[in-house]
C-alpha cells in the first residue's frame, strides 16, 4: 500500500505494473532520492525506497563497500571497474563509517543509500576518477548526514 496523490491523497495497492517500472527505471529513482526527491511523491520512488532499505540490500551495498576498501595492487585488479586507489585509501574511515550503517539495525534515510548506489554506479564519479582531492571522502561524509537525516 502507497499514498497516491490525485483528487487528494489515499491509500492504495501497489501494483505489479508499479513494481515493473520502479525495477526498470532503478537508476533514475535512484538519482531522484540522492537528490533529495521524498519517496512519498510518486508511487515509483515509493516502491524504489522500500527496496533500497531491505535489509538485504543494504548488505549488499555494505559487502560492495567493504570489497572495496580492502581493494590495493593485485586484489583491485579482480575489480570490474578500476578504483581510484588514492581516493579510496584516503577515505578508508568514511567507508569503514558507511557500511557500519549500512550493516546496522537501525533505520536510515533512503536518500543516503540512494547516494551510495550512485556512487557505486558512476563510473566516472569520485569512486573511480577522483578529479578533486577530498572529493570521494566528501561525498562519503555528504551520504552519512543523509543517511542520518529523517525528513
Amino acid at each position: 500500500m502507497v499514498l497516491e496523490q490525485g483528487a487528494g491523497l489515499g491509500l492504495r495497492r501497489v501494483r505489479v505494473r508499479d513494481r515493473l517500472l520502479a525495477r526498470i527505471r532503478r537508476p533514475a529513482l535512484d538519482r531522484e532520492l540522492a537528490a533529495g526527491a521524498s519517496p512519498e511523491s510518486s508511487v515509483a520512488l515509493a516502491v524504489h525506497a522500500r527496496y533500497l532499505c531491505r535489509p538485504e540490500q543494504r548488505r549488499q551495498l555494505a559487502h560492495s563497500l567493504t570489497e572495496i576498501g580492502a581493494a590495493s595492487g593485485p586484489a583491485a585488479r579482480r575489480l570490474r571497474a578500476p578504483l581510484a586507489l588514492h581516493a579510496v585509501a584516503r577515505a578508508r574511515s568514511e567507508l569503514a563509517a558507511v557500511v557500519d550503517h549500512l550493516d546496522g539495525v537501525g533505520p536510515v534515510d533512503v536518500r543516503g543509500v540512494a547516494r551510495i548506489r550512485n556512487l557505486l554506479a558512476d563510473g566516472t564519479g569520485p569512486l573511480y576518477r577522483e578529479r578533486r582531492p577530498g572529493q570521494l571522502r566528501a561525498e562519503l561524509v555528504a551520504a552519512l548526514r543523509a543517511m542520518d537525516s529523517f525528513a
